[in-house]
């Protein structure tokens, strides 16, 4: 199943708060709520499931939104994108050490907000494939995927089957396939091993989406579609498969 990318604003500003809502939500985004201080932000933070958070520096609270990034940070490793006013060499320096997915100075123009956006969202995507290539117990739950003008957040679970073109991936899922640039030596990598199975050099299928597979031609079915089975992968799959 895909979702939309859900996300988080945290503005003290009403006005640019509800312009960033807005412009969100237009686009596909899910906005999950808008924090005008730090204690409303700590508590979608502890209670939400988000995806990305759009982050006033300057927030008219005690803490400000330095001190948000740095909880985020330590706590949940969500990308957050700083939003601010002020834009002098002090603040900039500030909020770098936050190591931010991105930086927004307002005001600022849809495109740069959605560019932003992508940015971080592919950032993050990378981040854990990195996380997700050394040897751990947990494999990555989810990607960020492009569909068209937005991210999709897609359960890895959902995947029917990956096709190799050249330089990007094919993703096909059951309602959409998805073009994303990445090798597919990087993104398999990180799927899990008992749910995926490689049965060509192209192609990658999750076997419990397998709906036939025909041992006299070497063909598995997916989505009503033919995956080829290459003689190398053949007898895996023959023993994993019971049909």
């Amino acid at each position: 199943m895909e979702e939309a990318v859900k996300i988080l604003i945290v503005e003290d500003e009403y006005i640019t708060a509800k312009t960033l809502s807005s412009f969100l939500e237009s686009t596909g985004y899910t906005v999950i709520g808008i924090a005008m201080d730090v204690d409303e932000a700590l508590s979608y933070l502890k209670e939400e499931d988000i995806d990305c958070v759009i982050l006033d520096i300057n927030l008219n609270d005690e803490k400000d939104g330095v001190w948000v990034a740095n909880h985020i940070k330590e706590n949940y490793h969500i990308p957050f994108i700083f939003l601010t006013a002020y834009t002098d060499k002090d603040t900039i320096s500030k909020a770098i050490r936050t190591s931010p997915y991105g930086f927004l100075a307002k005001p600022f123009q849809k495109i740069e907000l959605f560019s932003a956006i992508e940015i971080a969202l592919h950032k993050q995507n990378e981040l854990m494939l990195l996380k997700n290539s050394l040897p751990v117990d947990e494999n990555v739950r989810s990607v960020f995927l492009k569909n068209i003008d937005r991210f999709d957040k897609v359960y890895i679970k959902d995947i029917c089957f990956i096709e190799s073109q050249k330089n990007y991936l094919l993703i096909h899922t059951k309602s959409i396939v998805y073009k994303h640039r990445v090798t597919i030596k990087e993104f398999t990598e990180v799927l899990p091993k008992s749910l995926f199975i490689k049965t060509h050099r192209a192609f990658f299928v999750n076997v419990e989406k397998i709906e036939s597979f025909d041992k006299s031609n070497n063909v598995l079915k997916i989505l009503s579609k033919n995956i080829p089975v290459s003689k190398t992968y053949r007898n895996e799959i023959t023993s994993l498969i019971k049909f």
